[in-house]
């Protein structure tokens, strides 16, 4: 039944009257006068003033800054101009001793903060400063990481005065938690962040004794009987085995797939070791409070095994962790000036939700805040509030106009939503940690497909599995290596309804890279096996087979020119699939007309919107809405008008649809109609960012 809103008096309040050239929006007015108001402000520096003086790299005027940021005055004009957050510098791995005249100096500056309401975050490093913390502690020299010739693992670039400690030393462990419950008890500390946690690649992988004494551990507790030893590694006894050494003929950047058991079980010792770290310090935190919001800088996904390289698996963490931090460079939304490439944090994101994490980015450019507002879950913690809001890490001092327009609805809509998602993407891990870069190039470009697309969809990992039931399809793109359990339950979800789409050689290997004499899902297809894309049905559902997901260009070819972000990937030196290669792939077209193709209730967003556009769509159950993000990655040119369609489920009529824009200073209703459980709707041009809340 067509609707549409006629009754313009009654929400004449939502109209947003036509902008002229040059008219300044509302928007725009806040941020001019919060810019103004906040010239003066010495924004915090989670770094202790020791730091910088001996690392180098500062500016003449660091030592005036830094007195000035703890000032009452200071502190006195952020609240002024509303701000409700800052992290603090509080331990950097200099030892208590040295640091102890600055943590006090945070103390001070806390209680203000607290005394104008704002919420402190406390950074906590996670390396060892030799030149110091060793005069003050010298049996910490023993918890450190050693690598394969004993030698000590230091931090990146010249900073070799930074160690490493070692995530099985228990020894460093209690030291930090001394330093933590300052923190909680001294500082009265909101938030923890705690840096530096990931492991550095091979070759500099820890092999200290306690570390090659805990895998002997962690090896028998996989592998308990002699029997289960015997068919894993060949030989009777577990005593046997050696990790590998590298060398200048075996070099950890030449592997392309990790086929060795000993180095596969090493990675998943290395991950497993640090997440044991990081979790324990966290739920000693929690236990001291369980209302401290605790967050580590793991990063997100990119064009490389963080498995492999940092010993970093997400899933791990999961009710652990309450926040994650990116900070990479070379994965600033955008579409890629030379190649076309739509890049973004937006699997990061999608990875972080199903997870029950937030992330923190840095948002002074728009187009990454505007990506922000739509993918991010913002997690609630009864006393720290929202992560990843409008005034947490890397928005607190930002003054927008899409900042500000964030800050009035960022309560309204964008928290307590639940993403809602059709399909989901596959990450298996022992097709994910045991090839290097290869199994990368398809499912990025997979979840570039999805992205530009738009089609709703969420990243899923093997402890993840018991949910897949939710799902319309489940992707798999080049999953090489899949246990038979992992390839039973996917059946087992076919013959109940579900769409299984997989790619290439998906299940080629069992879970420890043994070839399978039959392929047991490739085998369904008959012989010769296909070379078009191809349905076949099985039970109540389908099998989708996409024979290759074409590249645009080869990975790792030299066509792009000289710019080493662009050339380094999975065919260069270290393995790496560059952002700027993350193009659609030749084939898209046709993936996503034999994804939708099957899907018996279709997508539950339909758009005609350019493949430059991105979206998310999430309920909020608390209002009954449906909210839809529209993100615009075209910076010269706007949207252009597009047509659009959500599904809003059984039972449920829509009373109204209202744009959100910060294009225009008040919400505009849009005309509707609905016919079987569908809303339909003409989104009209914006610039950046749109948000359509259907109620």
């Amino acid at each position: 039944m067509a609707k549409t809103f006629s009754a313009f008096l009654i929400l004449c309040f939502f109209l947003a009257a036509p902008l002229t050239v040059g008219a300044e929006t509302r928007w725009e007015k806040s941020a001019r006068a919060r810019q103004e108001a906040a010239r003066n402000i010495i924004w915090f520096n989670h770094e202790p003033f020791i730091f910088p003086l001996r690392r180098g790299g500062h500016f003449e005027n660091w030592p005036e800054l830094y007195q000035r940021q703890h000032s009452i005055e200071n502190i006195a004009l952020m609240a002024k101009d509303g701000v409700r957050y800052g992290r603090l510098h509080f331990y950097k791995g200099m030892g208590l001793q040295m640091e102890m005249p600055e943590i006090q100096e945070a103390r001070q500056t806390a209680e203000r903060m607290h005394a104008q309401g704002m919420k402190v975050s406390l950074y906590v490093g996670g390396t060892m400063f030799a030149e110091t913390f060793y005069r003050e502690v010298p049996e910490a020299r023993e918890w450190e990481q050693r690598d394969q010739l004993g030698r000590w693992v230091p931090y990146m670039e010249t900073q070799t005065f930074r160690h490493y400690p070692c995530p099985n030393e228990p020894a460093y462990r209690d030291y930090i938690k001394k330093v933590l419950k300052i923190g909680v008890e001294q500082l009265g500390a909101d938030q923890f962040f705690l840096d530096n946690v990931q492991l550095q690649p091979e070759p500099k992988s820890c092999r200290c004794p306690r570390c090659l004494r805990a895998f002997q551990e962690f090896l028998k507790r996989r592998y308990p009987t002699a029997e289960a030893i015997r068919r894993r590694f060949g030989y009777p006894d577990l005593n046997y085995l050696k990790v590998n050494e590298w060398d200048v003929y075996n070099r950890p950047e030449d592997i392309r797939t990790v086929d060795d058991p000993v180095l596969q079980e090493w990675v998943r010792f290395r991950c497993e070791s640090l997440a044991r770290h990081n979790m324990d310090l966290a739920d000693y935190i929690k236990g001291l409070n369980p209302d401290i919001s605790v967050g580590f800088n793991l990063k997100g996904l990119y064009g490389f095994n963080r498995m492999w390289l940092n010993g970093i698996y997400h899933p791990f963490y999961q009710g652990h962790c309450d926040f994650i931090c990116f900070d990479v460079d070379g994965v600033n939304a955008r579409l890629d000036s030379r190649t076309g490439a739509l890049v973004s944090e937006i699997r990061s994101y999608k990875m972080a939700r199903r997870l029950n994490m937030s992330c923190q980015d840095s948002l002074e450019d728009d187009l990454r805040l505007a990506v922000h507002m739509a993918f991010n879950f913002q997690r609630r913690l009864p006393r720290f509030g929202y992560q990843g809001g409008a005034w947490d890490w890397g928005a607190n001092n930002i003054f927008t106009p899409l900042m500000e327009f964030f800050r009035e609805f960022s309560d309204r809509y964008y928290t307590e939503t639940e993403g809602h998602a059709d399909v989901a993407v596959l990450r298996s891990w022992p097709s994910m940690a045991y090839s290097i870069g290869e199994t990368l190039v398809p499912t990025i470009l997979m979840e570039q497909v999805l992205i530009q697309h738009q089609v709703p969809f969420d990243i899923l990992f093997d402890e993840q599995l018991d949910s897949i039931g939710r799902y319309a399809a489940v992707i798999l793109p080049g999953q090489e290596a899949l246990s038979r359990q992992t390839v039973d339950r996917l059946l087992g979800y076919v013959r109940e309804g579900g769409t299984l789409v997989f790619s290439g050689s998906t299940s080629r290997y069992n879970e420890w890279r043994e070839e399978r004499q039959v392929n047991p899902l490739l085998s369904r297809f008959g012989k010769p096996a296909p070379t078009r894309i191809s349905t076949i049905t099985e039970g109540q559902g389908r099998l989708l087979y996409i024979p290759e997901i074409l590249p645009t260009t080869p990975p790792g070819s030299q066509a792009f020119g000289a710019n080493p972000e662009i050339i380094v990937s999975v065919q260069g030196r270290d393995n790496r699939f560059s952002p700027a290669e993350w193009t659609l792939p030749a084939n898209h077209a046709e993936i996503h007309s034999a994804l939708v193709a099957g899907l018996r209730q279709g997508l539950s967003l339909e758009s005609t919107a350019p493949l430059t556009t991105v979206a998310e769509i999430c309920d909020k159950p608390a209002t009954s809405e449906t909210i839809v993000h529209f993100v615009n990655f075209d910076r010269t040119r706007s949207s252009g008008l597009f047509s659009a369609s959500v599904r809003v489920g059984p039972g449920r009529a829509a009373r109204s649809v209202i744009l959100f824009s910060p294009d225009a200073d008040n919400p505009q209703p849009l005309t509707f109609s609905e016919t079987g459980g569908r809303v339909r709707f003409t989104v009209p041009p914006f610039r950046l960012y749109a948000m359509i809340v259907i109620s």
